[in-house]
């Protein structure tokens, strides 16, 4: 999320959600009554002379009171619907009903008229916040992939495979050179982070060598290297797995997420009491005080935005009372908590719950 202002005279806050866990706060945060303010389109009829009805699409900004609001956890978007109470253009909207559709990316303020305090707080939560990124570069001699890590997951940037007639003739350094030609211009497009170089180390270093030669400045950016067995999109996902990963990369969402799954089924596997599986349980042993940390996927959260129980979950673990950590989807780790119910939670003590 990137706070732009808070304004408290105005009771107003300006932000831009960056992912769609950035909408679900959005989603909880915004209320009946306030006012939220987001461009948007609009259709407009106009009548000729003649009779005839043209309709045009403008691009307008309009605040609306919010009345309702709806998630779509297909889409990955939500939907704030209400009367019009401002427009940036003369276009007698005014008092007429509509329906803002908000995503990452879009900018939007939003006017609290009952909880500003809470939304100045989290608002205040973001002021400062550098997102952490670092840049992976997953390659062997079949497979090449770069991806973005992140606070918002897993982004892949390219992926191909290295086409080949026959599997015992080695690439030469020539035939590489091309393809390491591509890489390099996608991690140009790409914000300027640092970059880690996964691999079997023989193509690593392979890689590095072409640096030295060619590319001095992204040689400068190298933060470090991970030798795993294969490349490609399937090696981001053994790096993710491994208990190798150096310290400095471990606060990374993709990898703290994979590692708290990890931990849980370690302890699950080992003591059953141990831990809750499903809202059910969850929702048990926290009424107990019997939680230490809950792990929840982001797909649970989208599906289940409205459920009572949940929300009193989630806002324990936003006035700090309760550890709480949301898997971002489309990784293994997510998929794993999604198997097991969505929402799990390892707890301080044995506790026999009402399996169901």
């Amino acid at each position: 999320m990137y706070v732009v202002r808070v304004d408290a005279v105005k009771r107003k806050v300006e932000l831009v959600p960056e992912s769609s866990l950035d909408l679900i706060n959005l989603f909880r945060l915004v209320k009946p009554g306030d006012i939220v303010y987001s461009k948007t389109s609009r259709e407009l009829k106009k009548e000729r002379a003649s009779g005839r009805m043209d309709s045009e699409r403008i691009q307008v900004t309009l605040g609306i009171e919010v009345e309702s609001k709806a998630a779509d956890p297909l889409m990955r978007r939500i939907r704030l619907s209400g009367r019009i109470v401002y427009e940036s253009r003369d276009l007698d909207l005014i008092g007429k009903h509509h329906t803002l559709t908000i995503y990452p990316g879009n900018p939007l303020k939003i006017e609290s008229q009952r909880d500003f305090e809470r939304l100045r707080s989290f608002a205040k939560s973001y002021e400062g916040k550098k997102e952490s990124m670092v840049i992976c570069v997953s390659l062997d001699d079949e497979d090449l992939a770069v991806a973005e890590f992140s606070s918002r997951g897993v982004k892949i940037a390219y992926s191909k495979s290295l086409p080949r007639a026959d599997k015992s003739i080695q690439w030469g350094e020539q035939e590489l050179e091309r393809f390491f030609d591509e890489v390099v211009e996608v991690i140009k497009g790409l914000p300027e982070t640092g970059i880690l170089l996964i691999g079997p180390r023989i193509f690593v270093e392979r890689f590095l060598a072409y640096l030295r030669r060619r590319e001095k400045d992204l040689l400068n950016r190298v933060i470090g290297s991970l030798n795993i067995s294969i490349g490609g999109e399937a090696g981001i996902r053994e790096a993710l797995r491994s208990s190798a990963i150096p310290e400095y990369l471990r606060e990374l969402k993709p990898f703290r997420d994979m590692m708290e799954v990890e931990n849980f089924i370690r302890v699950m596997s080992g003591d059953p009491e141990r831990v809750a599986i499903g809202l059910d349980e969850v929702y048990e042993a926290w009424s107990f005080g019997a939680v230490e940390r809950i792990l929840v996927a982001e797909s649970y959260l989208w599906e289940n935005l409205e459920n009572e129980r949940l929300e009193k979950l989630l806002e324990q673990a936003e006035r700090g009372r309760l550890e709480l950590h949301v898997l971002v989807d489309g990784l293994e780790a997510s998929e794993k908590i999604a198997g097991l119910g969505g929402i799990v939670a390892l707890l301080r003590y044995k506790m026999p719950l009402r399996r169901s």
